[in-house]
């Protein structure tokens, strides 16, 4: 059997490949009831270390790789355009992969999401024909170059990237691909509520009421009343953003108001405030706080609206919100008239056995529902309930 550094380079390093280990994924910036943890499949580096020690061909290999990744990445991070352009030279390709934060980065994403404007430019010169491929094509967190710079509020980056139209060689996209690439760039501006790049990507041309089914099915205006952004709210709408405009399949884009200034800015464009979702529930269902749900009710929104699969009112998810917004907000859907208390759902839950199901830290809850309780049986069992408490 020959020896490993008898073998031809390629099959040394093909072998190499499969020198991997199973991993723990996981989004710790995400709360610990969000996170998703996953399996990946990493290089086992200790073993292909191992493995070098015994191969002169792969140890030379590995050592002139790893240098290689890690002055890119120093060049990069250190705004050394002349390393990088030497790294090139030797035959370094600038298109390398890290896997940095959320998941993997390619130099150019890094360099936008660090807010280095000369680096970025510097690497749009190296990529040279396929430049304008690079700006629009997603990693596999399916985010543009651009998005990087818009995420961590970097105007000047954004002004390098939005423009660019034409190759090195002179191909101009066409008007509808980079109206596209704005459109996408506006909504993630929108959804981290910077106003003065929303501003710049609609002078460039995005299209304010851009919505797509196969890009999020929500529009700029949506992605900003979520944000919770009363003044980008207001830009938009005053540049011409349509407040009623949803996929079929979205909730109304008044549902997202996250404020009563916001629901006030999306009615005064025309919204309605009594639209209900493909499941007929109103706003009230949805409300973010109290103050909106006063208003929704003080506009006569009904409170006795019910979702006609789950059977589930506003009073019923009320009582599934945490004890001190629960009693808020019955006391306020009963103050306008909710008359939900005994209307059991199809798997025979009313809002005050729901209030009833999560413990005694709800006693203020069922208290406030119980006045309202008629029903000879389940009036019995709030009784028992309370004097167990």
């Amino acid at each position: 059997m020959p020896r490993l550094d008898e073998l031809p380079p390629e099959l040394v390093l093909y072998i190499s490949s499969f020198l991997t280990r199973e991993t723990t994924i996981t989004d710790k910036c995400l709360l610990p009831e969000c996170r998703i943890v996953r399996l990946e499949l990493v290089p086992d580096l200790p073993s292909i270390n191992a493995l070098s020690r015994t191969s002169t061909l792969l140890h030379h290999t590995l050592n002139q790789t790893l240098y290689d990744l890690c002055a890119s990445l120093f060049a990069v991070e250190h705004q050394l355009e002349s390393t990088v352009d030497k790294l090139v030279a030797v035959g370094v390709s600038p298109d390398i992969t890290f896997r940095v934060g959320h998941g993997p980065r390619t130099l150019l994403q890094i360099a936008a999401a660090m807010g280095l404007r000369t680096m970025v430019i510097k690497l749009l010169e190296l990529y040279g024909e396929e430049a304008i491929t690079k700006l629009r094509e997603p990693c596999e967190d399916w985010q543009m170059v651009v998005e990087h710079a818009i995420q961590n509020n970097h105007v000047d980056v954004v002004r390098v990237l939005a423009p660019i139209t034409v190759s090195i060689s002179g191909v101009r996209v066409s008007d509808e691909t980079q109206i596209e690439y704005l459109s996408l760039a506006l909504l993630e501006s929108t959804r981290v509520g910077n106003l003065e790049i929303s501003q710049y990507l609609l002078e460039q041309g995005a299209d304010i009421n851009f919505l797509r089914d196969d890009y999020y099915s929500v529009t700029p205006l949506f992605r900003a009343a979520g944000a919770g952004n009363l003044k980008l709210v207001q830009f938009l709408l005053a540049s011409g953003a349509d407040p009623n405009l949803v996929s079929p399949d979205t909730i109304p884009l008044i549902f997202k108001a996250s404020s009563v200034d916001i629901l006030q800015a999306l009615m005064a464009s025309g919204a309605n405030i009594h639209a209900v979702d493909s499941h007929q529930q109103n706003l009230l269902s949805y409300a973010k706080n109290a103050e909106v749900l006063r208003f929704c009710l003080e506009y006569g929104v009904d409170p006795n609206a019910a979702d006609p699969l789950s059977g589930e009112s506003a009073l019923h998810r009320a009582c599934k919100r945490n004890p001190s917004e629960a009693k808020v907000y019955v006391e306020l859907l009963s103050q306008f008239g909710a008359t939900t208390v005994e209307k059991p759902t199809p798997d025979g839950s009313t809002p005050v056995e729901i209030a009833m199901s999560r413990g005694e830290i709800y006693f203020e809850v069922v208290d406030t529902l119980e006045p309202h309780v008629r029903d000879p049986a389940l009036r019995a069992q709030v009784d028992a309930w309370q004097r167990a408490g």
